[in-house]
């Protein structure tokens, strides 16, 4: 138990890294206590401590739960600050609804199809929680480590060919859930240029949006059927509204050209 001033900063006495803070009072200012034939300005953990103690005499006040239970919520209710976890009683009666677990998810991700990335995950659970990890639009998702409790990592992979746009990757475990964000962004423009041979082996190559120059090396003899067309949504796959040019050539060529519209 740490106690924090009027400010939220660490109290002066206060001992460190405690899983829980509370008001109680630092510097000139304290916390309301009572006195022979009165009230003072009372300062020290002994007050911060008589917080938490209510809010636990609140949370048991709405039905039967078990102190693991009435532990989580008051860690899974609790606020996060520079300082360490600050308790929020309102907080904790939405997180005992959810069995004393909830899940803390910090920002999102913005990728690129192609691109991975990860997110932290702070578990909040007086116990190892397995998490079920369910993602939109066929972007693979992983929670490590998995059983979790405290903070874990949210790895996403967006596939090649995903559409852009707004997913979104659902966790749930312990009678809690939430859900992460993934900002899919389109690839930028370019064209696509590939050369197919008679048996069916084809190699690619990808130029700026305004096409250029190419050179294909190593080709075996044989007639290839050359395709370039404008991938506008950078998913290197061509779709019926994307413009195209194809041609034919036999290695060794040159001054092929290709127009595509």
């Amino acid at each position: 138990m740490g106690a924090v001033g009027p400010d939220g900063r660490l109290a002066s006495y206060s001992n460190r890294s405690a899983p829980l803070l509370a008001p109680g009072g630092d510097g000139a200012s304290g916390v309301l206590g009572p006195a022979l034939g009165g009230y003072r300005l009372l300062k020290g953990t002994s007050q911060a401590a008589p917080h938490v103690s209510a809010a636990l005499a609140l949370l048991r006040s709405r039905g039967a739960a078990s102190p693991e239970a009435l532990e989580g919520a008051l860690l899974a209710g609790s606020r996060s600050t520079p300082e360490g976890r600050l308790l929020d009683a309102f907080a904790a009666l939405k997180a005992l609804e959810g069995g004393g677990v909830a899940f803390r998810v910090e920002g999102r991700l913005a990728l690129k199809p192609g691109e991975e990335g990860s997110l932290a995950v702070e578990v909040l659970s007086p116990y190892p929680v397995p998490v079920r990890v369910a993602a939109e639009g066929g972007l693979a998702a992983y929670l490590a480590p998995n059983p979790a409790q405290g903070t874990a990592y949210l790895r996403v992979r967006v596939p090649t060919g995903t559409a852009p746009g707004a997913y979104r990757v659902r966790l749930e475990g312990g009678g809690a859930w939430a859900t992460a964000e993934v900002q899919v962004e389109a690839l930028p423009a370019r064209v696509v240029l590939s050369a197919c041979s008679e048996g069916g082996a084809c190699r690619s190559l990808a130029l700026p949006p305004e096409g250029g120059p190419f050179r294909l090396e190593g080709l075996s003899p044989g007639t290839y059927r050359l395709l370039a067309f404008l991938d506008r949504d950078g998913d290197g796959a061509l779709d019926p509204e994307e413009p195209r040019g194809e041609a034919e050539a036999r290695p060794p060529a040159a001054g092929t050209w290709l127009r595509v519209r």
